[in-house]
Formats: C-alpha cells, sequence, structure tokens
C-alpha cells in the first residue's frame, strides 16, 4: 500500500504533516499469519513547524482525515501510539501526563465521530502498558469482523513493550 499523506497549517503558521502507512513492525509471528488480507496501519503525526496550542479545527481535521481514510479502505486495522515526547501546554490543575491526555482526547474525539456517523461496527481498544516510569497507551481501531485481529495485536503490543 502506498503512503497516504496530508499536510494541514493554521492560520497562526503551524503545520501539522500526518502520514498513514502500512506498519507490521509490531506483530509477532502468529498475528501476521492472522492477517490474510487486512493491513494494519501506523500513523505518523509531526508538527513541522510553530508551537502554538494545537486548536479544534487541526484536531477536527486530523481526526476526520483518519476517519475517512478508514471508511475508504473495508481491510484495514489502525493502530496509534499517543506520544510522550513532545509537553502539551497545561494549566496548574492539570497533572494528567501528556500521553493519557492524548489518549483520552483521542478516544472522545473518536467516540464522537463514530456516533455523529452512526459507525456501529467500528470499534477502539485502548492498550495500556506500564513502563517504567510512565504509561503507554495505544489505540487500535478495527470492524467489529476484526476484533479478535485487534486482541492479538494488543496483545503482542503488551508483549513487546510491557517488559
Amino acid at each position: 500500500m502506498e503512503d497516504f499523506v496530508r499536510v494541514f497549517q493554521t492560520l497562526e503558521g503551524d503545520v501539522y504533516h500526518i502520514t498513514l502507512l502500512e506498519d507490521n513492525s509490531v506483530l509477532s509471528s502468529e498475528a501476521l499469519s492472522e492477517l490474510g488480507g487486512i493491513s494494519l496501519i501506523g500513523i505518523e503525526l509531526k508538527r513541522l513547524h510553530g508551537n502554538h496550542v494545537t486548536g479544534y479545527e487541526v484536531l477536527s481535521a486530523i481526526a476526520n482525515t483518519i476517519a475517512d481514510f478508514f471508511r475508504s479502505r473495508q481491510n484495514i486495522v489502525i493502530c496509534y501510539y499517543c506520544d510522550f515526547i513532545n509537553p502539551i501546554p497545561r494549566t496548574s490543575k492539570n497533572s494528567m501526563p501528556p500521553q493519557e491526555y492524548r489518549s483520552r482526547l483521542f478516544e472522545k474525539m473518536f467516540q464522537r465521530y463514530v456516533q455523529l456517523n452512526g459507525m456501529t461496527d467500528v470499534r477502539l481498544s485502548v492498550v495500556e502498558i506500564n513502563g517504567i516510569n510512565e504509561k503507554y497507551y495505544f489505540h487500535v481501531i478495527h470492524r467489529e469482523a476484526h476484533s479478535f485481529l485487534a486482541s492479538i495485536i494488543g496483545r503482542d503490543l503488551k508483549d513487546g513493550f510491557g517488559k
């Protein structure tokens, strides 16, 4: 599959780059054998320029891009990792780690999109892994028909990153 790339620019001049690409690197041989005709798609999201707070318009455009990509391809499962490297501006009331914040935000946006678009057969599995100093959050987006594969992917993620 050819990589899918989109670039978003805000009115303030911030530039975001999203790539959706086939990525089986986290899968065990068992999961690879179960894939059949299903492709595991990873998401790479980068800020290329700027440092303003990411607003709803950009978040919505990114979410819609991912959702439209998913809706137009029946034989894919998407796996997204919430990074913890880039800080998130916070108030003193919010002590939530960046990766947990991103995970919760992504989950809420996903639930809203699915509900608004009547996508009854689409699921989101959140895989939470206890790391040495922090938790890791992976999101696996799949159709109900691919739930077995999503559970294998979740197990592989825990086995690979939970060490």
